[in-house]
């Protein structure tokens, strides 16, 4: 884990033999409809990169999915619209040939603390834990899981790495401050209790992610004032070209995304009536 969210990629060798494999992970704590497209982009670059490489694009890759939803995973890939727009038997047809790739699935949302805590490193525990139960708990249950998780937050602090045991610390701080609802102040005593030293960098993470969260919020506002001023001008125009518009039309303008809204500001200018403005 680090300090900005990224899957990392792996690279390990295959015992008693020179072949390395890739091992492309991702973690998703909802389904997603892009997953399958992320693991494929991923395998692509690395062949390429081989390619450049070793000018041989044949790479044994092994994508792991780690899923921490609030149901269990299921493994049911939808129906792409386009192919549901076709007739059956066509669409099954393309269907087979349409690029895909098989993926591990470690399904942890429905894991005991006692069952993660069998697994791996101190920190590796304490990752599984954090991404399986913060995200659901009050801020007083999420103090009682870190008092309880007290063994391997301080086990993970005094950790050679990768990575250094305080960058750990500050990656879980990061994460409890970002899908919790626990004041700064309330986990920064939390931390230096558990970990019995003073901790740093818990306070000037909560001053990053609320400055981050003014300048998130400022674009968001001025996102929504320009979808504004566009449903405003197109309205004005369209009534200035065509008279007074019936309702259902107005009503439609006001839904519209700021992509419909410029198109149609573009068909105003040779529109010969409001459905030429609005035609598909």
């Amino acid at each position: 884990m680090r300090l900005q969210v990224t899957d990392p990629l792996f690279e390990v060798r295959l015992r008693g033999t020179r072949q390395k494999v890739h091992l492309l992970t991702e973690h998703k704590s909802e389904p997603d409809p892009e997953l399958l497209a992320q693991f494929l982009r991923n395998a692509i670059h690395l062949a390429d990169r081989g390619r450049r490489s070793t000018r041989d694009a044949t790479i044994l890759v092994v994508a792991v999915l780690l899923y921490h939803g609030l149901r269990r995973w299921t493994n049911r890939p939808g129906r792409h619209k386009t192919l549901a727009r076709l007739p059956r038997k066509l669409a099954r047809l393309l269907a087979s040939m349409q690029p895909t790739m098989r993926f591990l699935v470690a399904d942890i949302s429905r894991c005991s603390e006692a069952h993660l805590r069998r697994f791996g490193t101190p920190l590796g525990k304490l990752v599984l834990l954090c991404l399986r139960f913060l995200r659901h708990l009050d801020p007083d249950a999420v103090i009682a899981a870190l008092e309880r998780w007290s063994d391997l937050l301080r086990a993970a602090d005094r950790g050679q790495g990768p990575p250094i045991g305080r960058q750990a610390i500050a990656t879980i701080g990061w994460y409890c401050l970002k899908v919790t609802k626990v004041p700064a102040r309330v986990l920064h005593a939390t931390f230096e209790r558990i970990l019995q030293r003073h901790e740093r960098t818990i306070m000037s993470t909560a001053e990053k992610l609320r400055r981050e969260g003014l300048k998130e919020g400022a674009a968001r506002g001025e996102a929504r004032g320009r979808r504004q001023r566009g449903i405003e001008l197109v309205l004005r125009q369209l009534t200035r070209r065509f008279g007074p518009l019936p309702a259902a039309v107005a009503a439609r303008v006001r839904r519209a995304s700021a992509g419909k809204l410029d198109r149609w500001a573009d068909r105003l200018l040779d529109a010969k009536n409001l459905a030429a403005v609005f035609a598909d």
